[in-house]
């Protein structure tokens, strides 16, 4: 081996047993990092659906995963939106069969899901240097219930991919905010509107 390279020093693991995570397993509040509510593509490969699959499949492959949203992709395997278990679960399909004088099972995901273009973005490094409290300002600006998160390309200069989601009701659910489910708020300043206590 070149000599350029040097032996790591090796630790003794007796008495060593925690596990590091990157997300706080206790109370978050306003004044912490941002970052930690991220679902990070980069840690964990997202779940995604094909935009041409049957809403009838995707309904039973929704139900079976462990995730209430799922990215859509298209043939080519490019991300065109995401899916969630509203959706499938909803009233939006059969409003979409009656629209469309189609049957249900010819209702397909591309025609429920939520386009990415649709989806306010904001930039990785901007999360980094955000806090919870920035974050819940920003649902409330967007009026949205999800944030995707933008990262730069560092093998393509200049553009930019997806780096990872923020969810509303998850941060509502972190931040341990009494929220009334019956309201089935689906917006976040619905959500904050229905929030006792809190911010």
């Amino acid at each position: 081996m070149n000599s350029l390279f040097s032996a790591l020093p090796v630790q003794d693991l007796t008495r060593t047993s925690a596990i590091s995570t990157a997300k706080p397993l206790a109370h978050i509040g306003p004044d912490d990092a941002a970052v930690h509510l991220l679902t990070d593509f980069a840690e964990q490969k997202p779940s995604s659906l094909s935009s041409g699959m049957p809403v009838t499949e995707a309904r039973l492959w929704m139900r079976l995963a462990d995730t209430p949203i799922k990215l859509v992709e298209n043939q080519a395997g490019d991300c065109i939106g995401i899916l969630t278990i509203q959706d499938v679960n909803g009233k939006k399909p059969m409003m979409v069969a009656n629209r469309q004088g189609a049957a249900l099972r010819d209702i397909h995901v591309r025609d429920i899901m939520r386009p990415l273009s649709e989806i306010p973005a904001i930039h990785y490094r901007d999360l980094r240097a955000a806090t919870v409290g920035d974050l819940v300002s920003t649902f409330q600006e967007v009026h949205e219930e999800y944030l995707m998160v933008l990262d730069d390309d560092r093998q393509h200069p200049g553009q930019t991919y997806l780096r990872g989601l923020l969810v509303a009701r998850e941060l509502a659910s972190r931040l341990e905010l009494t929220i009334d489910l019956e309201h089935r708020a689906t917006k976040f300043y619905e959500i904050v509107n229905v929030v006792q206590g809190g911010f």
